[in-house]
């Protein structure tokens, strides 16, 4: 059993994980793990399936910028792992963020919704998100595949808008290391066996969107503004706008 906010977590329920960190606090966890990356890199050594999580990242980072992560109030961790080959890295971001609403449901009883590309939301409140970055020596790619949720807490103590915390929507605290152990436990066990061939027709399912929503997506700088149709196989979000299909494979969803 490893400590952790008060709790433990039990790493030999894990198929896939082998190392695991678990700090006081961190810059980011992203950062720290393109770092250890970099170091396996320079060593030309294999870096075994990692995961890094601390208690507080002040200077944690989601795709808009800065994510707020006070000290034991949320989950904060980044798993870091070779890319098998063949494997459809454009997938990996919906199908972490789809297995950890599910954990959380099963956990928790919030039943959450996904907002592409890769983001948990209650109603219209967030609750989570992933962010997934890859980097590539050679033949070698390894990912790292942050995460951040609000756990404890009222969302206004957050001071980010239209924000949620878990006690916020079940009314009462959790323990931090259980629902930790709960998230990594699914992570795992999907990164053991997975089903890439699922993961679209799996998120949409739990989508906020549905086909025909009104949707405007920054990209680039650039507006996109049309009607929502679903993802294409690669997990990129496909708008109508008159009528003309766009593939967006990247992009802030602002408006949906």
């Amino acid at each position: 059993m490893i400590r952790f906010a008060g709790g433990g977590i039990d790493p030999t329920r894990w198929q896939v994980l082998e190392n695991v960190a678990c700090l006081h606090a961190v810059d980011s966890s992203n950062d720290l793990a393109r770092a250890v990356i970099e170091m396996y890199f320079g060593e030309e050594q294999d870096l075994p399936p990692t995961l890094f999580v601390a208690e507080s990242q002040p200077g944690a980072r989601g795709r808009k910028g800065r994510w707020e992560a006070p000290p034991r109030r949320g989950l904060y961790f980044t798993v870091v792992r070779k890319v098998a080959e063949g494997e459809p890295l454009s997938l990996l971001p919906i199908a972490v963020a789809r297995w950890i609403r599910e954990a959380l449901e099963e956990t928790t009883g919030v039943s959450g919704r996904l907002k592409w590309p890769n983001d948990l939301y209650v109603g219209r409140r967030k609750l989570g998100g992933v962010l997934t970055e890859a980097c590539s020596q050679g033949s070698a790619t390894y990912v790292a595949v942050g995460v951040g949720i609000n756990v404890l807490g009222e969302a206004e103590g957050l001071g980010v808008p239209h924000a949620t915390t878990l006690e916020a929507e079940t009314g009462r605290p959790l323990p931090l290391a259980g629902v930790l152990q709960a998230v990594i436990d699914r992570v795992d066990r999907e990164l053991a066996a997975p089903r890439w061939a699922d993961e679209v027709p799996a998120w949409e399912r739990a989508s906020v969107h549905r086909p025909g929503d009104p949707v405007l997506v920054i990209r680039n700088g650039e507006e996109v503004r049309g009607e929502y149709l679903g993802l294409d196989p690669a997990g990129f979000l496909r708008v109508r706008t008159g009528s003309v299909e766009t593939v967006l494979a990247s992009g802030e969803l602002a408006e949906w």
